[in-house]
């Protein structure tokens, strides 16, 4: 629902309908907002590229039709980059999506660092998309 007298922008992530009831977590995994999740993970990765000396991640920026890695790379970000997880759980609120569920983040970062990125990461056979089907069921069961 817009607020009176105030359109969204045309790439207000707004505009997609049906994010009342999604935090950022829920739109980067269901919906194909390509270009947020894209400049946002930009940012993210350019980021700890260079304050790392790392560019092999920067790299990675460079497949913009790739939309799943993009997703995937923001859950790697989140539990990388404390200032992007705090940015993420906290500091979103101006992008009119639901606050993240402290308890549910809780839970799910848990499970994200200790069980499946260790897992994708040292198992070569999980693909892009079964690390964010995985990804899709633990957030939701959190």
């Amino acid at each position: 629902m817009q607020e009176e007298g105030h359109a969204p922008e045309e790439d207000d992530i707004r505009q997609f309908g049906g994010t009342r009831h999604m935090d950022l977590i829920m739109y980067v995994l269901y919906s194909n907002d390509q270009r947020f999740v894209q400049d946002m993970v930009m940012r993210v990765t350019l980021e700890v590229s260079q304050k790392y000396h790392c560019e092999e991640l920067a790299t990675l920026t460079r497949h913009k039709d790739n939309l799943l890695l993009y997703k995937c790379l923001f859950f790697l970000m989140l539990n990388f980059h404390a200032k992007f997880r705090y940015w993420v759980l906290s500091d979103n609120n101006n992008l009119g999506l639901q606050p993240v569920c402290p308890h549910k983040a809780a839970r799910f970062l848990r499970v994200l660092r200790n069980d499946m990125i260790p897992s994708f990461l040292v198992n070569e056979s999980v693909c892009l998309d079964e690390f964010e089907h995985q990804i899709k069921i633990e957030y939701v069961r959190s």
